[in-house]
C-alpha cells in the first residue's frame, strides 16, 4: 500500500496568536510559522501512532517543507514524491499539485496535515479519486474529513492499512466571507471503529439566539461585580457578551474587565497575563455544534495554561439543548497540545453544562487523543 503524505507547513500557527488561520498570513511571518512547526509535530504524532514503516507499506512524502523534511527530522522511513521541489515559502497551489501528483502516481491513501483551507485545496485537486485521512493541525477544522486528534488519525490510518475500513463521501467545510462555515466540496474518507469528527453544524439562528439570551440573562446578573469575563467564540457565548454590553468577535476570545473596558480577539500570551492577574476570572465556553468539541477547534487561545489559571470551577460551559441532544456519544472533546506541566488537561472529567436559564446537564469531558 502506498500512502502519500502532504503537510501544510504553516497550518495552526494562527491558533494561539488570534490570527484565525494562515490563508492570509503575511510573508514576513511565513518563516516564523514554519519554525513553529505546529502541523509538523501533529503529523509526526499521527504517523507514530499508525506505526508506519511496517511490511507492505510504502510511505511517500511530498518534497521539502511539504512533508519530507518533517519525516526526515523524525526519523520516519519514507520515499519522496517525484515532483518539482516547492520553494521554502509554499502556497496552496503547491498543495494542489502534490495531491494531484499522488493521485497520478497511484497512491492508495493520502494523509494530510492542515486545517479546513488545506482540506479545501485537497478536494479541489482530487475530489473523491483517492481516499484521505485529515490530521487536525489547523485552527478551524469544521470539516468531517478530520480525525478527532493526531493519535486518532494514526489509528484510522492503521485501520485502512489493515483492511478494517470502508470509504464514504465526507463534507469539506470552510469559512466564507460572512464568517459562517459552508460545504465547499467532498472527499472520500474512511469509516471504521475509529470515528472521524462530525462536520460542524449550526442551530437555526432564531432558536440559537433566543436560547443564548436566556442563558445570558440567568448568568450575568448573578455574577460578582469583580468578575473579569473571558468570552469564548461562538454565538451562544456571544449572547453573554451582548448582555455585558460587548459586541462579540464571535471567531475570537474577548475580555470584559470589571471597570467595563474591553479587549477583543485576544491572543494566548495576553490572555494568560490577564487571567493570571485577575481577581475573579470567569470563562464562558461554548460547544461546537455537530462535533462536541469544547477546546481545540477555533479557540486555541484558550490553552491548557490559560484554563488552569482560570480554574475549572470558574468555567461556565454553555450550549443549547439541541446541540447537546445530537451528540453521540454524549461527551465533550478536548484536542489540545499539552506540555509536561499541564498534563492531563485541567478540564477533563465530569462538568456541568448550562442549557437554559434553569436547566443544566452533566457531561464527561474527554481527551480526543484517547
Amino acid at each position: 500500500m502506498r500512502v502519500g503524505v502532504v503537510l501544510n507547513p504553516i497550518a495552526g500557527f494562527g491558533g494561539t496568536r488570534a490570527l484565525h488561520g494562515t490563508d492570509e498570513l503575511p510573508l514576513d511571518r511565513f518563516d516564523e510559522a514554519v519554525r513553529a512547526g505546529h502541523a509538523a509535530r501533529r503529523l509526526v504524532r499521527a504517523l507514530d501512532r499508525a506505526a508506519v514503516g511496517g511490511s507492505g507499506l510504502e510511505l511517500v512524502a511530498a518534497p521539502g517543507p511539504m512533508g519530507a523534511h518533517a519525516l526526515a527530522d523524525a526519523g520516519i522511513p519514507h520515499t519522496v514524491l517525484d515532483m518539482p521541489v516547492p520553494p521554502a515559502r509554499t502556497t496552496r497551489e503547491h498543495t494542489v499539485a502534490a495531491a494531484r501528483s499522488f493521485a497520478a502516481h497511484g497512491a492508495d491513501l493520502i494523509v494530510f496535515a492542515g486545517g479546513d483551507g488545506t482540506a479545501t485545496d485537497i478536494a479541489r485537486a482530487i475530489a473523491q479519486d483517492v481516499p484521505v485521512v485529515g490530521v487536525p493541525s489547523g485552527v478551524k477544522m469544521h470539516s468531517e474529513v478530520f480525525a478527532r486528534s493526531p493519535e486518532a488519525a494514526g489509528r484510522l490510518i492503521a485501520a485502512v492499512v489493515d483492511g478494517r475500513a470502508s470509504f464514504e463521501p465526507a463534507e469539506v467545510l470552510d469559512v466564507g466571507a460572512d464568517g459562517g462555515a459552508g460545504v465547499v466540496g467532498l472527499l472520500r474518507a474512511p469509516r471504521s471503529a475509529e470515528p472521524l469528527q462530525g462536520a460542524k453544524a449550526a442551530a437555526p439562528p432564531a432558536f440559537s439566539a433566543a436560547a443564548g439570551r436566556a442563558i445570558a440573562e440567568s448568568l450575568v446578573p448573578a455574577a460578582d461585580p469583580r468578575t473579569t469575563w473571558i468570552i469564548g467564540p461562538g454565538a451562544t457565548a456571544g449572547a453573554v457578551a451582548d448582555r455585558l454590553g460587548v459586541v462579540p468577535t464571535l471567531r475570537g476570545v474577548d475580555v470584559r474587565h470589571p471597570d467595563g473596558s474591553v479587549e477583543k480577539d485576544v491572543a494566548e500570551n495576553r490572555l494568560f497575563a490577564v487571567v493570571s492577574a485577575a481577581e475573579h476570572p470567569v470563562l464562558v465556553l461554548g460547544v461546537v455544534g455537530g462535533q462536541g468539541f469544547l477546546l481545540g477547534r477555533g479557540n486555541q487561545e484558550l490553552s491548557p495554561r490559560v484554563i488552569a489559571a482560570i480554574g475549572a470551577p470558574r468555567i461556565h460551559i454553555i450550549a443549547t439543548e439541541e446541540k447537546i441532544g445530537v451528540l453521540f456519544p454524549p461527551v465533550l472533546l478536548v484536542d489540545a497540545d499539552l506540555d509536561e506541566q499541564s498534563s492531563p488537561h485541567p478540564l477533563l472529567g465530569y462538568r456541568r453544562v448550562r442549557t437554559g436559564p434553569r436547566q443544566s446537564t452533566v457531561l464527561r469531558v474527554v481527551d480526543a487523543a484517547a
